[in-house]
């Protein structure tokens, strides 16, 4: 699954830059680099608006699903036949801007997150699903099977797309396109536990934990 994740970029204009999205002037002031962004939290999606250009805008992590359960994610697999996304699988597709998510790793009392992240420090792009929902837009990531460098630690990642892939998924609707990324895309390493608790956001949280505990999976 991806319930915790980052943008640390610190200007928007350059986040939408590498999307080709625009972003509208009012809605600049609302970003702020995110270290740790976790359920119900607002974060950027973008996705074509009605004259067919991308547009970057705030939308809330999660659903209200059935039952008033918070829904986060969505299987890439199934999405397209389930009621709860059906409708967005066809005409919802978003992109969800990140440069890292989280995974545990250890027991309830001693979890140890890892940061996987782009190799280069570059931006992630998970595909994503928007709602409207009483006149607030919300998104859910979709996931796939982890791939060998995640599965240890989980048996599902965030679908990451390439650029090719991204402006794929704005134009139509594939499940071809929701597989596994290569191990290359990522890295991991393990940061400090601070990142537990949802409260916490700076950059601290990326630092190791101990020079002596430091996962290097890189």
């Amino acid at each position: 699954m991806c319930g915790r994740f980052t943008l640390t970029t610190r200007d928007i204009a350059t986040v939408a830059g590498d999307l080709a999205a625009r972003v509208d002037r009012e809605r600049e002031k609302l970003y702020r680099p995110r270290w740790n962004v976790a359920p119900t939290d607002e974060h950027w999606i973008v996705r074509i608006d009605g004259k067919g250009q991308r547009r970057m805008e705030p939308a809330r992590f999660g659903l209200d699903g059935p039952g008033g359960q918070l829904v986060i994610n969505a299987r890439g697999e199934t999405a397209a036949a389930l009621p709860t996304f059906r409708q967005a699988f066809s005409e919802g597709r978003c992109l969800v801007p990140a440069d890292g998510f989280y995974e545990w790793r250890g027991g309830r009392t001693a979890r140890r997150p890892l940061w996987f992240h782009d190799p280069s420090g570059g931006l992630l792009v998970f595909a994503g699903l928007a709602f409207e929902r009483q006149g607030s837009p919300a998104f859910v990531i979709l996931t796939t099977a982890a791939n060998d460098l995640v599965r240890p630690f989980h048996d599902r990642m965030p679908v990451l797309l390439s650029p090719d892939g991204a402006r794929e998924w704005l134009t139509r609707a594939d499940t071809d396109l929701l597989s596994p990324a290569p191990e290359a895309w990522l890295a991991a390493r393990e940061v400090s536990a601070r990142v537990n608790i949802v409260a916490n956001d700076g950059p601290e949280l990326l630092q190791p934990p101990a020079p002596e505990s430091q996962l290097k999976l890189i």
